[in-house]
């Protein structure tokens, strides 16, 4: 019997089974996940935290016939000698591989053997199929809590937005997400603007000054902007930097050079997901789920020559370690393209490199090109150099390179000029080195700002003691700016900072708050909307331990310590849900409006929230009672002098749900008096004399509607008899 080997995805199954030429195994696709937890309720026992999995429906061909995805693994399993469990090297990845285990019989589960490889390499692939492993059941019994956290979590939250704010749903990372957001609204709405005034001098060789100190002697006549320190001058009004112009003659003297000082500018890390979010985004202009499909397509295999081959490591990892081959390759390759006076020394990197026996292991790395002979100018010959597959490629290839590259040097010189007592300065920076810097411009990726002209020679001319004129003064008005509102890049790296979410979760964070109406995605910046504001509002007053930036990194940190087995699952879920529960009970107390029934049903009326964040009130036994009505300001009802005939109280001026106003009772919905209706005397349930109702023999009486403002005739026993007829008809 041949070997099976299970994998995931359908799209590396081209790619995978190049470098199984020759070997006898077979390769089944489960395209993903083939058990998901019960929809309904929780999905689990109360007790013992045993999850209630359903099975994929999916089908799949199985010897030409349409069989469910279940079947087909068993089937398949069962005429295996080995199989080899091959899906990807994460925590879904092991998910998935002890869902197929755990669905197949104790024979079939004796054959199995878990193979990692976080590359699509033939090396990779031999050296798992080498050095397998049994499923890791720590990395399962953390999957196990976080599925079951997030459940219960969601389910409880989503259920209380539902109910009391009118909100789709909620979740643990998804509802810290909005929270980032709506802090920083408000930060931005409580920002406070400080303006101040500078002064530079625009001298006729081209350099510009900036005023560093002034004349003691002006100092009583000039208010500056708050205590000054060391730096650039900054003025509290345009009238003082217009007093210290009136003091300054034509000409500023050079009095002394400052010393060279040599900056150095440091080369990113090799790529981790969050990092490649965060690049792609911002030097490329891609959406989150863009390079989340891209990224995966890379790793998958991409159609070269008409063979499907894989291009990039694994793209879900939070490590950014290098495997120590490739490393090797890596430096020869920039020494070979680029001279030995880029590569950087061991000291200047300060990067970990994943030892060979942690990587048959499993280990993760960050992220990089599989194959150093593939550059982006040889991959543009197969595919179009426009496509986001080549543009996110040419990213991975660059930063990587660039990571074990020296750092780029900067020469910066300050140089001291007088005026009538007040010094001004310019600075010369010029590059001494460019480092990894030429890599990343080599790919057009390093976004520096251009200098509008070249001053070095102006700067070598300069000579200490002569006097240089001046061309113009230039009065600029400065101020400080609000905090920018959050672009998918910047979210990704405030969660990363803050510890919370993992490399799967970044990309549909985003996805999910839009499509709750949260936030909307106007001009690469998140917009919070009048219902995510509500929504995270309410949950940072009904769930504030719960729903903090501190409380998720403990949680995240919890996840962690279980598939290290430091903490057992089952004690930390059952601590976590106690504390919910309470929180849960505590909010779900609706604000209850004081003194009013629902009209409908007479039962308890509250305040909600519509979907769209309106406030309105409705009935507490909402389905069973549908009754709302706008949550308007109260207006004090009106007294009037004309009597209720029914109860003799005073009639009040109401205003009805279309604007409309009426007298009525106020005593409703003891008295439903209301002034001007046909209900009361002469009309409501006055009984029809000599006749009965002709389908049950009950007696008929008089009805008003008020939606046709007209009488009609129905039977007494309604609901149970629902006959009635028009007046006309009588």
């Amino acid at each position: 019997m041949a070997d099976l080997m299970f994998i995931e995805s359908p799209a590396k199954m081209k790619s995978i089974s190049r470098y199984l030429s020759g070997k006898e195994i077979e390769l089944f696709a489960t395209y993903g996940h083939i058990r998901e937890i019960n929809k309904r309720w929780t999905g689990y026992g109360d007790k013992m935290f045993e999850p209630k999995w359903e099975d994929s429906k999916r089908e799949v061909t199985f010897e030409d016939k349409k069989i469910p995805i279940i079947e087909a693994i068993k089937r398949k399993a069962s005429k295996a000698s080995r199989i080899y469990l091959a899906t990807d090297p994460d925590r879904e990845g092991e998910a998935i591989s002890w869902h197929i285990y755990s669905i197949l019989g104790e024979d079939n589960q004796k054959k199995c053997l878990r193979a990692v490889f976080n590359e699509i390499t033939e090396k990779a692939i031999k050296n798992s199929l080498n050095n397998t492993r049994n499923i890791d059941q720590d990395i399962i019994n953390s999957y196990l809590a976080r599925v079951l956290l997030d459940r219960f979590v969601g389910y409880k939250l989503s259920d209380y937005t539902r109910k009391k704010i009118g909100g789709a749903s909620a979740g643990r990372v998804q509802s810290i997400a909005l929270k980032f957001l709506v802090d920083r609204d408000d930060e931005i709405k409580s920002f406070k603007k400080e303006s101040w005034f500078v002064l530079r001098i625009e001298l006729e060789n081209g350099l510009m000054l900036s005023t560093v100190q002034l004349n003691p002697d002006l100092l009583p006549e000039i208010k500056l902007f708050k205590e000054q320190k060391k730096g650039i001058v900054w003025f509290q009004s345009k009238e003082g930097v217009e007093k210290l112009i009136q003091s300054l003659h034509k000409d500023y003297q050079l009095m002394k050079v400052g010393e060279t000082k040599t900056e150095n500018i440091n080369p990113p890390e090799p790529l981790k997901t969050s990092t490649l979010y965060e690049s792609a985004i911002n030097k490329l202009g891609m959406r989150a789920n863009v390079v989340e499909k891209t990224a995966q397509k890379l790793y998958e295999g991409i159609i070269i020559e008409k063979e499907s081959i894989a291009l990039i490591t694994y793209p879900r990892t939070d490590k950014t370690d290098l495997s120590e081959d490739f490393v090797q390759e890596l430096k020869q390759h920039i020494t070979d393209t680029y001279s030995e006076k880029y590569l950087s020394s061991d000291q200047e990197r300060n990067q970990k490199i994943v030892k060979k026996d942690k990587l048959v292991q499993g280990a993760h790395e960050g992220i990089r090109p599989v194959d150093l002979t593939m550059s982006p100018e040889k991959l543009a010959k197969f595919i179009s150099n426009t496509s986001p597959e080549y543009k996110l490629y040419k990213l991975i290839w660059a930063i990587t390179l660039s990571s074990f590259c020296r750092p780029a040097q900067n020469e910066k010189k300050t140089y001291f000029f007088t005026n009538n007592k007040n010094w001004f300065t310019t600075t010369e920076n010029r590059e001494a080195f460019d480092g990894f810097k030429k890599i990343m411009r080599k790919y057009g990726l390093s976004q520096e700002q251009q200098t509008e002209k070249d001053l070095s020679a102006v700067f070598e001319s300069l000579k200490t003691g002569n006097n240089y004129p001046k061309k113009q003064e230039h009065i600029v008005e400065e101020s400080t700016s609000p905090p920018s509102k959050y672009s998918e890049a910047t979210l990704i790296k405030a969660l990363e900072n803050k510890g919370i979410g993992r490399p799967s979760t970044y990309p549909t964070i985003s996805k999910i708050i839009q499509s709750r109406n949260y936030a909307t995605f106007i001009n690469r910046k998140f917009e919070i909307t009048e219902l995510g504001y509500k929504v995270s509002k309410d949950l940072d007053r009904n769930f504030s331990n719960f729903i903090s930036y501190d409380y998720t990194r403990t949680m995240e940190e919890e996840l962690d310590n279980i598939s290290q087995s430091k903490t057992d699952w089952k004690s930390f879920l059952q601590g976590v849900f106690v504390d919910w529960d309470k929180s849960f009970k505590k909010a779900e107390k609706f604000e209850i409006v004081q003194d009013r029934v629902c009209p409908d049903c007479e039962g308890e009326l509250i305040f909600r929230y519509s979907r769209w964040g309106k406030r309105f009130i409705g009935c507490r036994a909402y389905p069973v009672c549908k009754y709302s009505e706008l949550a308007e300001s109260k207006q004090p009802e009106e007294k009037l002098d004309t009597l209720c005939p029914e109860c003799n109280s005073n009639l009040v001026k109401k205003k009805s749900k279309k604007g409309n106003y009426f007298n009525a009772c106020p005593n409703f919905p003891k008295c439903k008096y209301i002034e001007g209706r046909k209900t009361q005397e002469g009309v409501k349930n006055k009984e029809v004399p000599d006749r009965v109702c002709p389908k049950c023999s009950g007696k008929l009486v008089h009805k008003y509607s008020f939606k046709s403002k007209s009488e009609f005739i129905a039977c007494s026993n309604f609901p149970k008899c629902k006959y009635l007829e028009s007046v006309k008809k009588s």
